[in-house]
């Protein structure tokens, strides 16, 4: 299975994610980065209006930015 790292950029400060996540594809890791965003605004309070997740392939290569408003976004 693929690896993926979920990196969470909050305006100049980026938190790298040291292990990634092994995943199926692309759309597994979305519906992931999504879920860790839900968690994450509830419980961090300086979360900025422009913080995301950046999802990286294997080799580091940011792929896809999922903003956290698509995880808090009624559906």
């Amino acid at each position: 299975m693929p690896l993926y790292y979920l990196h969470i950029r909050n305006s100049d400060k980026l938190e790298v994610d040291p292990d990634g996540t092994e995943l199926p594809d692309l759309d597994a890791a979305v519906v992931e980065a999504l879920k860790v965003a839900r968690e994450l605004v509830g419980e961090v309070d300086d979360l900025g209006r422009d913080a995301v997740i950046e999802i990286a392939d294997g080799s580091g290569e940011t792929i896809l930015t999922v903003p956290f408003s698509d995880a808090v976004r009624a559906h």
